[in-house]
């Protein structure tokens, strides 16, 4: 018997960022553990392994053709195809892959898991007529148990944390317990995968750092922020590898794959502050010589300056931390983000006396804000770049399943379309794409005219820092030359 896991291709806005190209990391645990538990696992990544962009319009497709995710199927003969689902705006690449291994044998038993299924699992099997199993929250053992159900080895009523049909009736057992010791999972299944391939190819914005791969020391997210749905697959409690466990996997990543740049994908990687001391104080104590960085961001209130000195000792390139909002009363009131923006600007402000490159994510069109609120979250963030030069990250707010966002928008009648899962588009969240949402204060287009003359006037304080600081300037692009054509772009225009 064979289960083959696939990562579909992405779709992107046409102006936006590079898709972010790393390891398949979710599909990589989920195979680490049918691999150690003697099964046969293959994983295809048709995200990455076949790079290349298809246009369609303003919507860039990433990723393997569909005709050869068709073939590979056809050739490894699988028995299982588990599909990573992920957010609602990619979900329908992840669909259209379970439409094709039905295609190729429609004995194929497909499963998809993700955050999008987490959230809407009933809605999503009634539609999606070639899912057989969606596994709802953390799949390494729901997956496990699924090959067992399929060789007859227990019945699928008996598995926590899965929907699937029955008589034409979707069922969804009961929740599957989080789990609490993660250190029981093993590494993930890097030998399953070809690592030089994703350690020597230029795949998207992560490209400028030499050998950089993806890691997550922690799940789960015990914050409330209105826009936010983590804590819908992977519980509120934090529950995190322990400092022992991310030192001695960060050591086989070096020592095996000669790994140089970690990216901690973690969505609150210093919420435990002894634990992630640990980890800086290993790494220096070690002398493990690796940089990394935080990609999802960070609490800017959690940064000291003597913690901010170690991050430097320990490896870290660049810090990013999330604001939302430069409006105190939008933080505190629509977002619930329970942040002190004086401590973001003194983050800002120690981050640059230490040297340490910083940025911070921004997102406006939230329903409550007015223009105005807008306007000062998007002169919040070009001060900071003024001052200390925090790069600004601007999105405009999405409303996700499962969300108090998405909830009050529905409420309210504040959805610009019908925010149908099957055609959620994948450039919402760009602050140049297609807003979604609408309120008596503003409309999508003012949203995107908002965005659209903040990112002018940073592409402007850009060039000025460019100028001022030759030097710095010319490291960084030594480091990422794929930003020479930026740079040359914003001097021209």
């Amino acid at each position: 018997m064979k289960v083959l896991l696939i990562n579909p291709p992405q779709q992107f806005y046409l102006d936006s960022e590079p898709p972010a190209g790393s390891i398949p990391l979710g599909l990589m645990y989920l195979a680490a553990v049918l691999d150690k538990a003697g099964y046969a696992v293959e994983i295809l990544d048709a995200f990455i392994t076949d790079f290349k962009p298809q246009k369609n319009g303003d919507i860039v497709t990433v990723g393997m053709p569909f005709s050869q995710i068709e073939a590979e199927i056809r050739r490894r003969k699988p028995d299982i195809v588990g599909i990573s689902g992920p957010f609602t705006s990619q979900i329908g690449n992840a669909l259209k892959v379970s439409e094709l291994a039905k295609k190729v044998n429609p004995k194929i038993l497909t499963v998809i898991g993700g955050p999008h299924v987490s959230t809407v699992p009933e809605e999503f099997l009634k539609e999606a007529k070639t899912v057989d199993i969606i596994v709802m929250g953390e799949g390494e053992y729901a997956l496990l148990e699924i090959v067992e159900y399929f060789e007859g080895k227990r019945s699928l009523s008996d598995i926590l944390g899965i929907a699937y049909r029955q008589n034409d009736q979707v069922i969804l057992n009961n929740a599957r317990p989080f789990l609490e010791n993660l250190d029981e999972l093993p590494y993930p299944a890097y030998h399953l995968v070809d690592m030089e391939y994703y350690l020597t190819n230029k795949m998207g914005y992560r490209s400028f750092q030499k050998r950089a791969i993806s890691m997550v020391t922690s799940r789960g997210c015990p914050f409330n922020c209105c826009f936010c749905s983590i804590h819908l697959h992977m519980g509120k409690k934090f529950r995190a590898h322990s400092a022992k466990y991310v030192l001695n996997h960060i050591k086989h990543v070096v020592e095996k794959y000669n790994v140089k740049n970690v990216l901690f994908e973690d969505d609150n990687l210093t919420f435990d502050l002894k634990r992630f001391e640990t980890i800086c104080d290993g790494l220096i104590d070690c002398k493990i010589k690796i940089g990394w960085d935080t990609p999802n961001g960070i609490r800017a209130d959690h940064l000291t300056k003597p913690l901010l000195e170690k991050m430097k000792l320990s490896g870290v390139i660049n810090v990013f931390v999330g604001v939302e909002s430069g409006d105190q009363e939008i933080l505190d009131k629509v977002i619930s983000k329970s942040l002190n923006l004086e401590h973001v600007v003194e983050f800002a402000k120690t981050a640059k006396q230490i040297g340490l490159k910083t940025g911070a994510f921004y997102i406006i069109g939230f329903p409550g804000e007015k223009k105005e609120n807008m306007q000062r979250t998007v002169d919040f963030a070009l001060m900071l770049k003024q001052k200390y030069d925090v790069g600004m990250h601007l999105f405009t707010a999405t409303p996700t399943y499962g969300t108090r966002l998405h909830e009050q928008c529905v409420a309210n009648n504040y959805l610009e379309t019908d925010l149908a899962w099957a055609s959620f588009g994948s450039s919402a969240r760009h602050p140049l794409g297609h807003s979604l949402i609408h309120t008596k204060d503003f409309t999508p287009q003012e949203v995107k005219e908002i965005a659209k003359q903040a990112l002018k006037k940073y592409k402007k304080l850009s060039l000025i820092n460019n100028i001022k600081n030759p030097k710095k300037t010319l490291q960084t692009i030594y480091r990422q030359p794929q930003l020479i054509s930026k740079y040359l772009k914003n001097l021209l225009f």
